[in-house]
């Protein structure tokens, strides 16, 4: 077991009491900024109360009442937020919905989750749904901020620390979608366990890029900031030209992200020096090779220096901070961003646990880890194997109730206040937390070793001909065991050159891949290696989170794709 954390002292506050105290301190400073009439505009924290008062006033003369479920669907992340604050200093349960979901999705979570409201961005949608839920326009109560008065607004609600806050549906990556029961305290508790690490200062400003209907993103892009005073810029879209112009407008000084997103920038960054020439790419070259050198001998923020003049002409010279989540972060990419200057680091957590539960530290950090568990929170690893991996199990005040209406489920995965989460990994003798994959997603071997798909992935996903790929288990008739086997999406610019002016042939492209199979195989163990593949053409589906949708492509797969070995 990992040492014990410090207990944060409880009890924990509600969400609604929460906002009073960020008014009262931080008052007149800004606390979002939207985008407004082609510039970033700022809301203050008092303007933002008024606003979330008002639209908690013209819930409750709709009839919602201490306890009403409300369900939230829009696009707008800045709308959201207000309207998710809004429902709950109503004294509402508030039931995210992923604007990404089919109408026929959404009905399915507002029938499950008893849902008495729905806040719609667009009630065309849902004009003819059946059932008890009634359609709230985004007009009938969105106020005018330049006309808000904080005098007169509505008191806070007589809700409890333990009251429910939120419902909310997991993504449904492996086909099945429950309701996680987060209370108030549930989620205070998150937001000063992460605030005791000291991550984000009330200077800094965070440019918001992920979908704030997801746990992580709310609770550690959203309530987090404004809890210790500090800013939150809304990115127009996840494009990378308009990530950049935000991030130069707005002087952002930390972004919260998924992997892919990090990714996709660190590959554009290399793109940018490749053109500039090969006298350009030595001196980049020279210059990484004395920022690790540096950093092998303590000196960690040699890069901070070194490489100011190109984080300026790329527009990241105001980034002091990339914090990575929800998924699995390749080593190479958090090495690669501290080498030019900025601190990458990565966390874990569940939507049943408020969400985040570890986190690498500032000062203490490794790159093939989650870091550290959070103060309050106790990490063990049960049944651990030889080479101590074993399923992860954690407890805190922020994991959750409950799943909604699912006894069965809940008691499967909640014993004396452990949640038991699904993914298995091992701890460091100091206690940071190494994740090798989920437990579900294990393919045994025929020789009965284990092999979790996320670390050959990784090894498959390093090969400059693999955009990204999906490894899984296959089950050959008449043999035992499983085969590691994987579909593949070419990286179809990398293989077209770098002026794109080179067509291959699909079965140039098989080649390709294949040979990029054969070369991976070099950094597995013979039973890791990929022994079954299929090529896909097309990226694939993903959830909001930016997760692949593994129950979906599997499925395509097995109706109509063939293995190539």
């Amino acid at each position: 077991m990992a040492p014990m954390q410090p207990v944060l002292a409880g009890p924990y506050p509600t969400i609604p009491e929460l906002m009073q105290s960020w008014a009262k301190q931080y008052r007149d400073r800004p606390a979002l900024w939207r985008w407004v009439d082609a510039r970033f505009e700022p809301v203050t924290y008092l303007q933002l109360q008024a606003a979330v008062t008002t639209i908690a006033g013209r819930l409750t003369d709709l009839g919602v009442v201490r306890g009403a479920h409300v369900a939230i669907r829009d696009a707008d992340r800045f709308v959201w937020g207000l309207n998710y604050l809004g429902a709950l200093w109503a004294g509402a349960v508030v039931l995210p919905i992923d604007p990404l979901l089919t109408v026929n999705e959404v009905k399915g979570i507002l029938a499950d989750g008893e849902a008495q409201f729905l806040i719609a961005d667009d009630i065309e949608l849902f004009r003819n749904l059946a059932g008890m839920t009634r359609i709230v326009s985004l007009s009938s109560i969105w106020p005018r901020l330049e006309d808000l008065s904080v005098s007169g607004t509505m008191p806070p609600p007589t809700v409890s620390p333990d009251d429910l806050a939120v419902i909310i549906y997991t993504s449904g990556t492996t086909g099945t979608s429950k309701g996680v029961m987060l209370t108030h305290a549930n989620i205070s508790s998150d937001i000063a366990a992460i605030s005791a690490m000291q991550l984000l200062y009330s200077d800094d400003l965070l440019l918001s890029v992920l979908p704030i209907h997801h746990a992580y993103e709310c609770t550690a892009g959203f309530l987090y900031p404004l809890s210790i005073g500090a800013q939150v810029a809304y990115a127009r879209s996840l494009k990378s030209n308009e990530i950049i112009a935000d991030l130069r407008a707005t002087r952002a000084t930390v972004i919260l992200g998924v992997p892919l997103l990090f990714e996709k920038m660190m590959l554009a960054i290399e793109r940018r020096i490749r053109e500039r020439g090969r006298a350009r790419r030595s001196i980049v070259g020279a210059l990484k090779g004395v920022s690790r050198l540096a950093r092998r001998f303590g000196l960690r923020g040699a890069g901070r220096p070194l490489f100011r003049p190109l984080r300026r002409k790329g527009g990241l010279d105001s980034l002091r901070l990339l914090a990575s989540g929800g998924a699995a972060l390749t080593p190479e990419v958090a090495e690669f961003f501290d080498t030019l200057g900025i601190r990458l680091l990565q966390g874990y957590g569940l939507t049943e646990a408020a969400p985040v539960l570890t986190f690498n530290r500032p000062k203490s950090y490794r790159y093939e880890t989650v870091g550290l568990p959070l103060p309050g929170v106790e990490v063990r690893i049960d049944h651990p194997d030889p080479d101590g991996n074993g399923e992860i199990a954690v407890r805190g005040p922020m994991v959750m109730r409950g799943y909604w209406k699912r006894p069965a489920e809940t008691d499967a995965v909640l014993s004396d206040g452990w949640l038991l989460t699904g993914d298995d990994g091992a701890l460091d003798s100091d206690g940071h937390v190494r994740i090798v994959g989920r437990s579900k997603n294990v393919i045994v071997t025929g020789a009965g070793k284990n092999v979790h798909p996320e670390e050959v992935e990784s090894v498959l996903d390093a090969q400059p001909e693999i955009l990204e790929s999906l490894v899984y288990a296959h089950k050959r008739p008449g043999r035992a065991g499983e085969v590691v086997a994987a579909i593949i999406v070419p990286d179809h610019e990398w293989l077209a050159g770098e002026d794109g002016s080179r067509k291959l042939t699909e079965s140039e492209i098989a080649d390709c891949i294949g040979a990029a199979v054969k070369r991976s195989a070099e950094h597995l163990a013979s039973y890791k290696r990929v022994v079954e593949w299929n090529i896909r053409m097309e990226p694939f589906e993903r959830t909001s989170t930016r997760k692949i949708r593994r129950h979906l492509t599997l499925g395509e797969l097995s109706r109509a794709d063939q293995l190539t070995s």
